[in-house]
Formats: structure tokens, sequence, C-alpha cells
């Protein structure tokens, strides 16, 4: 019945299908657009870092907590958890698909509060993490050094400080990972010297932390006063944080009672290096910094990509010599040829139909 309709009218059948066809592209121009359906369910990552611990000690007073606190949460699936050498903890826990991320991130942070008192005061002190994990990769992103003059570790510093902040700023992207560690003062103890005066790393570390400290000292003159009441007022600044490797080095550990003061440098080598060895990259052979690009939920990769596109043209100026991003990956390829396949078929079926007509 409703085929012998629009064949005697077939200029009518024609207008519709171009109505039709109008109306998909400009749906198609505002459509999420990924690689894959979204049918992973979301997740929440836990991070906790337990320094000098191995992974048995992690295990049992970091990770026995957490669990114990966060299992049973609503709409939760399961969760799955590591611990390392080098005290890392990283629990995943999986809800529902569906779930709300946002409130989910909520539900387990405040497990987490509620475990903080039978936690080590260290991992409660350097902080436990909790965000939303994507796993929509849209790609990786590169820091180099073109002629070899930056090294790895102010590469990866670079973009810790500067690059992953703005890169979260673009409009649909998930987590920006850098796969290494900014600058951090190293501290190599040397365990003969320390046995010889009669140390333990405990002291170095109790000796480092009560001299690396910005105290308030407050003011002079300040109210309640007597006498002249135009006295001046002045507060009291003094040299708190350490910043460089003399500094430390100058720490006093230990004062004998002869008078004799050992101080850091005698018993442990300092150093500006790198916050954690634990991961390193290479590009074309190069160290490099690489960063982890992910997708949020019902984000368009295409915007995401051509955003970063965009930042790494604009940031060509401001970057420090012999720096340069370059897109080691970009998964937004396979949706790119994807689309223009299909243009091209759409186009050949409209001339068919066309003719046809």
């Amino acid at each position: 019945m409703f085929s012998k309709f629009f064949i005697r009218r077939p200029r009518f059948a024609i207008v519709i299908s171009c109505v039709l066809m109008i109306a998909g592209a400009l749906c198609s121009l505002s459509l999420p657009v990924r690689q894959y359906p979204n049918i992973a369910p979301p997740q929440i990552r836990v991070i906790a870092n337990y320094p000098g611990a191995d992974a048995q000690t992690v295990a049992n007073t970091v990770g026995i907590p957490l669990e114990e606190a966060i299992n049973g949460v609503e709409d939760m699936l399961y969760m799955v958890s590591s611990s390392s050498n080098n005290g890392a903890y990283v629990l995943t826990i999986t809800f529902k698909t569906g779930t709300n991320a946002d409130m989910a991130l909520v539900k387990v942070q405040n497990k987490i509060a509620q475990t903080s008192s039978s936690l080590p005061s260290t991992v409660v002190s350097m902080g436990i993490t909790a965000m939303i994990s994507f796993s929509n990769m849209v790609g990786f992103l590169a820091v180099i050094s073109p002629n070899g003059t930056r090294d790895a570790l102010f590469l990866t510093d670079y973009a810790n400080t500067n690059v992953t902040n703005a890169l979260r700023r673009i409009p649909g992207m998930g987590e920006v990972t850098v796969m290494g560690a900014k600058y951090s003062i190293r501290i190599w103890l040397d365990p003969d010297k320390l046995s010889s005066v009669g140390l333990s790393p405990f002291d170095i570390s109790s000796a480092i932390q009560s001299q690396n400290v910005q105290a308030a000292l407050g003011s002079i003159g300040a109210s309640p006063r007597f006498g002249d009441e135009s006295t001046l007022i002045y507060s009291l600044v003094s040299k708190g944080r350490l910043d460089t490797p003399q500094e430390f080095e100058n720490i006093i550990v230990k004062r004998n009672y002869d008078g004799a003061i050992i101080r850091l440098k005698d018993v442990a080598r300092v150093e500006l290096g790198s916050e954690s060895y634990a991961t390193s990259a290479t590009y074309m052979g190069e160290e490099c910094a690489m960063l982890f690009l992910s997708q949020g939920a019902d984000a368009n990769a295409l915007d995401v990509m051509d955003g970063v596109k965009k930042f790494i043209e604009a940031s060509k100026n401001s970057m420090p010599s012999d720096t340069k991003f370059e897109i080691v990956y970009d998964s937004t390829d396979f949706v790119r040829i994807s689309i223009k396949e299909i243009l091209e078929t759409l186009a050949l079926t409209f001339l068919l139909v066309v003719i046809v007509c």
C-alpha cells in the first residue's frame, strides 16, 4: 500500500528522502563519537603510598583497612588491589553499569575518611587519592627533546607541572597521566656511616621533619602592649622550607656531648633527583615524558583530540628550548577514516538514487 503511494508520487518521495538526509546530517554534528560503545562499568581508583614498606606490609597496613571499609559500598560489583615493593598501593572499585561516577566517588571518599585513624600516619600525611578511572583511551602524547639537551627528569617534571592541568581543562578530557615523576630531593643513606655514629633511618627522618618546616613566628609589638601606642609592629619571617641539596646537607642529625656536630652530609649523599624511579618512557629510542590521555564519559573523542592539537599549536612559543610535543598514538584516526568512508558511501548512494529516480 505504502509502496504504491510513493511510486505514484516520485517527487514527494524524493522530498522526504532529502529531508531525512538533512536531518541525519544535522544530528551527526551533535552526536557523541567513540571508537567502541560505552558498555564498560564506571570505576573508581584509590591510590596510596607508604614509602619504605614492602608489598606485604602495604597490603596488611593499608590494603586491609581500606578494603574492609569500602567493601559493600552501594552499587559496587567487585574490586581489585595491587601492592608493590616501592610502597605503592592501588585499589580499583568497579560499579554497576549506569551508576553515576561522581556519586560513586563521593561514597568511596566517605569510606576512606572513616579509615584514617586505622592507617599509618605516614600514609595519611602523604594523602590518599581517589579519582574516577577512565578506560576510554584517546591517545598518547610525548614531550621530547629533539637535540637531546633535556633529560627525561626535566621533561617529566615539565609535563607534570605545566602540561597536565592545561590538558585536563580541554572539554571532554578525562584523566591525564604522566609516566614519570617530578623533581625531588633524594637522600641516599650510608649504612656503615650510620652505624658508626649510632643513628638509624628513623633518626634521620625525624631530624629532617623537625628542621624542614615553615613555622609561623608571629610578630613583635603586637597587642597587648603597654606604653607608646605608636609602636611599630614587625612580622617575623624565617627560612623554613629547604630548597637546595646544600641546605639539606647541613641539617644537624646528632650533637655529641663533646660538642661535635654530625650533619646529614656526613652520613648520606643528597641530590636533586626524581621523586620515583619506578617508570620510564622512550620515543624513537630517546628518553621522553609520555602522557596517557583518556576520554571523559559521554565525550566526543574527535573534539578531545582536536582540543589537544590546538593546545599543542598554542604552546609552541611558550615551551622551553629544545622541547617539542609529539602525538605518539591517536585512537581517533580509525574513527575519522570510518566517517570518511561512510560519507563517501552516502555520496555514491545519493548519486545512484538520483540517477535511478
